[in-house]
């Protein structure tokens, strides 16, 4: 199962999702940035507006996950180099872990996995060797897993994706909404308006 169940603020840094933020922006202009639930469901993304699901550019699940998955940074660290160095030692959730830093190569990654991989936009040059650091454990376990995912952002613009994983070998059940339960992102949020505006409306 490629599957991710989360709770997050949602920060995108592609125009494909542009349209998700753009619904969500208050009258300072801020933005409503609070937790949403959401389902990655390998290359689908689903978002849960006031008890709906709705999604952005929902393609075949068996797709690559995009870099805002969650899990993409896992996929990311299937194209590691052979460059990998010791950067010290770290507790992540209490567990101690080595910490490691190197770079991967997108294009490895995505003939290591039968769904291949996303790429994030930049020269084809820097995604063969993306930033990226990995803490694993004593039993080898990748406890905390982050990728530089914007290599042509300025040094002080840098976006990194950081995934951390815990409770290995618990078993978790997640659907994915059917047809029939997702709403057009337009016709969710309207619902949605409607429903925080009130009757006195």
């Amino acid at each position: 199962m490629r599957r991710a169940r989360v709770s997050q603020s949602p920060f995108f840094t592609d125009g494909a999702t542009a349209e998700f933020i753009g619904h969500r922006v208050d009258d300072s202009g801020t933005g409503d940035l609070s937790p949403s639930e959401m389902i990655y469901d390998g290359a689908n993304a689903y978002v849960r507006v006031a008890g709906r699901w709705t999604g952005f550019f929902l393609a075949d699940p068996g797709g690559p996950r995009g870099p805002n998955d969650p899990l993409w940074p896992l996929d990311a660290l299937f194209g590691a180099n052979g460059d990998a160095v010791e950067a010290g030692h770290e507790a992540v959730r209490g567990v101690s872990a080595t910490r490691y830093r190197l770079t991967v190569d997108l294009a490895q990654a995505d003939a290591a996995l039968p769904a291949g991989v996303s790429v994030p936009s930049g020269p084809y040059r820097s995604l063969r060797a993306l930033p990226a650091e990995v803490w694993l454990d004593a039993a080898g376990l990748a406890r905390r897993i982050s990728v530089n995912s914007e290599p042509t952002a300025a040094a002080g613009a840098q976006v990194w994706s950081i995934v951390e994983l815990w409770d290995f070998g618990v078993a978790a059940d997640i659907a994915a909404p059917g047809p029939d339960e997702v709403l057009a992102p337009a016709e969710a949020y309207r619902l949605a308006e409607e429903e925080s505006a009130g009757p006195d409306a």
